[in-house]
């Protein structure tokens, strides 16, 4: 496909050397430096305001496939897919904030023009409250339109998951795929051994989840819950925790915010103050929280909250981080899990365009998950797929005919089959060759 793509930032950069490999990426930025940034890359790179209609014509509009525009700007991002619409792209992607614009993290919007419009502060909101499920959890990513699920959860004594990963039986279609340990990813063996504080990666089936949570001891969920930070991500996760009845309190240094909000969150406590004033953490008992979530605009006051909260015995700490670059160092420091708005909207942006395929990045780019369909003429047909995938990849579930299957010595890949595949960068392109028709 030839795909163009407006905003060289966070988002537009990683959505770019995603799809570099397989399609004619062109992209358009008006910061130079952004610009530079693509150097060595493969891709067509032109500078200027993404609004303009002679630029946008001058890169080949008319010819594009698809257009995503991911600036930081949500009337500019507006402008250029009515733009593109008019000039015959049939999918047009806009990134946009304001919620004004859209009320939901993914909405169709082609009664004006525009495909898909993506909010990743709503985004990012759901995938926070998705961490609520039980007390370790720390992601819950749904796949294959909620059929399947990716989930994380950290390792404590009480569940009695330590010792070599051959000796532990965990339920019916849950698998474990891989291991964060300290911040390192592997993908693991049978004679490899669990530890306390061990993050793991597990693929389940929708319905294996409760008997995964009473496997691991964890029958009750999180109940009281400190957000700081009353910007866009806060209050939209609040307004969200609010439908499910939890002891919210919410922590903004600004005044006239902190007004704004409380007229929309009636049942969140309000508190005028900064997130990093261990005396505020301290009185209002943070320490009996069961999980803070930081998401300020700021990765060093989200930092410094979050370690805070764990000094003062938080039991799970979540936090934003808006340069995806900084996910390792946060979690390496003691932060449970550190989640990047630019991450997650750049999943949801290749879920579109890649079309139906589910994409997951994990880990600050260290790991991807990736569901296959499983054509006519795909390498793998008739064949096992625990010998066929490279090595720094695995193959975690498979849906046939809607049915969860974990794939054993004698399962052999059919057409039609959805396949879910965890891979090392390293592995990525020699996977999907496999999948390939």
């Amino acid at each position: 496909m030839r795909i163009l793509i407006t905003g060289a930032g966070e988002v537009g950069y990683h959505v770019a050397r995603a799809l570099l490999e397989e399609h004619d990426v062109t992209v358009i930025d008006q910061s130079h430096e952004a610009c530079q940034r693509l150097e060595g890359m493969d891709v067509k790179v032109l500078e200027g305001n993404a609004a303009n209609a002679s630029l946008l014509n001058s890169a080949g509009l008319k010819d594009m496939d698809v257009v995503l525009a991911v600036t930081g700007n949500d009337e500019v991002n507006i402008i250029t897919c009515i733009i593109a619409g008019n000039r015959g792209v049939t999918q047009t992607i806009a990134r946009v904030s304001n919620p004004e614009y859209t009320d939901q993290p993914v909405k169709h919007r082609r009664q004006i023009g525009i495909s898909y419009m993506i909010c990743p502060e709503l985004v990012m909101a759901e995938e926070l409250a998705r961490t609520l499920y039980f007390p370790s959890m720390l992601m819950n990513r749904q796949l294959a339109g909620g059929k399947v699920e990716l989930i994380e959860f950290k390792v404590t004594e009480s569940m009695l998951l330590t010792g070599p990963i051959s000796g532990i039986a965990f339920p019916k279609n849950c698998k474990l795929v891989a291991i964060n340990r300290s911040g390192e990813i592997m993908i693991p063996r049978p004679d490899d051994t669990i530890r306390p504080q061990d993050h793991l990666i597990m693929i389940c089936h929708s319905e294996a989840l409760p008997a995964l949570r009473s496997a691991i001891h964890e029958e009750n969920s999180d109940r009281k819950v400190v957000i700081v930070g009353g910007g866009m991500v806060g209050f939209y996760l609040a307004s969200r925790l609010e439908k499910i009845n939890f002891d919210l309190k919410l922590v903004e240094i600004d005044k006239e915010r902190c007004m704004v909000v409380a007229e929309q969150l009636s049942q969140t406590m309000i508190l005028n103050g900064d997130g990093t004033d261990i005396n505020l953490l301290k009185e209002e008992n943070v320490s009996e929280s069961d999980v803070v979530f930081a998401v300020t605009g700021l990765d060093e006051k989200n930092l410094l909250t979050a370690l805070l909260a764990k000094q003062l015995g938080s039991k799970k700490i979540i936090s934003r981080v808006n340069k995806s670059e900084y996910i390792r160092l946060f979690e390496l420091v003691g932060v449970d899990r550190a989640i990047s708005p630019g991450q997650v909207t750049v999943d949801a942006v290749l879920q579109l365009v890649i079309g139906g395929e589910d994409v997951i990045t994990l880990s600050d780019e260290r790991m991807e998950l990736v569901e296959f369909a499983t054509r006519r003429r795909a390498k793998v047909i008739g064949k096992n797929l625990l010998h066929e995938l490279p090595e720094g990849a695995v193959v975690g579930m498979v849906l046939r005919n809607n049915q969860p299957v974990i794939p054993d010595e004698k399962f052999k890949a059919e057409e039609g089959d959805l396949v879910f595949v965890l891979a090392l960068p390293g592995a990525i392109s020699r996977v999907k060759k496999l999948f390939l028709a």
